[in-house]
């Protein structure tokens, strides 16, 4: 068991964390992997030990979705008028943040197909410069140069008239 432990938690680690999974809970599912087998004493054979670690690796990750639903579910608040009135925004606040949303598209619409580019891939991919750089294929200097457009654009077409 030493031995498919060592030789396959990383991999299970990355099947875990490829499917959303926070590192704790890659950790704890990892885990529970390793102990299913243990408990059924039915460790793997020789030619597809893999097969076997991600059928069981897949089996223990229904089970964990099957058990957040169920969280879920118990976690409902149900609906009081109470409670709802505090919660609720002026119609000023709505039209003021409707009006604002369409200035932001509008920002978005005036830039060059490249600023926008970057703009998106930067605030809404999450990319780093360096990478934007490389998927554009163009230099860090000139990601920075675009991001710097970009927000110049979107201050100056949002602040209020």
């Amino acid at each position: 068991m030493r031995k498919l432990v060592a030789q396959y938690r990383g991999a299970l680690l990355s099947f875990f964390n490829r499917r959303e999974q926070s590192p704790w809970d890659a950790e704890e599912l990892t885990q529970e992997v390793f102990c299913k087998i243990l408990k059924s004493s039915h460790e793997p054979v020789d030619p597809y030990p893999e097969s076997y670690l991600y059928t069981v690796a897949w089996s223990v990750l229904k089970d964990k979705s099957r058990r957040d639903r169920v969280r879920l579910r118990n976690q409902h608040v149900s609906f009081d008028e109470a409670y709802a009135k505090g919660d609720q925004v002026s119609p000023e606040l709505t039209l003021s943040s409707d009006q604002l949303y369409a200035r932001f598209l509008q920002a978005l619409d005036s830039m060059s197909p490249s600023v926008r580019t970057v703009f998106v891939l930067n605030r809404y991919e999450g990319l780093s410069y360096s990478q934007i750089a490389k998927r554009c294929g163009i230099s860090v200097s000139a990601v920075e140069k675009h991001m710097m457009k970009a927000l110049v654009q979107l201050k100056h077409l949002t602040q209020d008239p």
